[in-house]
Order: C-alpha cells, then sequence, then structure tokens
C-alpha cells in the first residue's frame, strides 16, 4: 500500500502472498484479530518469526475474515 500512513520502516518478516498483501510482522499496534489493514495480516512479531521459519515458498495461504 502507499500513501499517508504507510511508510512503516522496518516491517518484520513480511511473507508476500498477492502483489503488496503480505502476511508480516507488526510493532505499531497491538489490537491482534480487530481489522486494522487494507489487505495484509497483521501478526505480533514472535508469531510472524515463527510463520516465516515454518512457510516455504508455495506454502498455501488462505485469508478470510
Amino acid at each position: 500500500m502507499s500513501g499517508p500512513g504507510y511508510y512503516l520502516p522496518d516491517v518484520p518478516y513480511i511473507m508476500y502472498f498477492s502483489g503488496d498483501y503480505g502476511i508480516h510482522g507488526t510493532y505499531w499496534h497491538n489490537n491482534f484479530g480487530v481489522p486494522m489493514s487494507h489487505g495484509c495480516v497483521n501478526l505480533s512479531i514472535p508469531d510472524a518469526e515463527w510463520a516465516y521459519n515454518f512457510a516455504v515458498v508455495g506454502t498455501v495461504v488462505n485469508v478470510h475474515d
């Protein structure tokens, strides 16, 4: 994403699944389970680290509400 408020440096453990949409660690909020994004999946940093180390290229990703 781009535009005002979308420059966040050093986003940890990002794994893109469709264009600019990804699963990544989030240090700028702690409201997991509440919509806080325009398409990315925000995880706690420890959870994102686990997913990053677990997933290999080609891992199936299903994102839903």
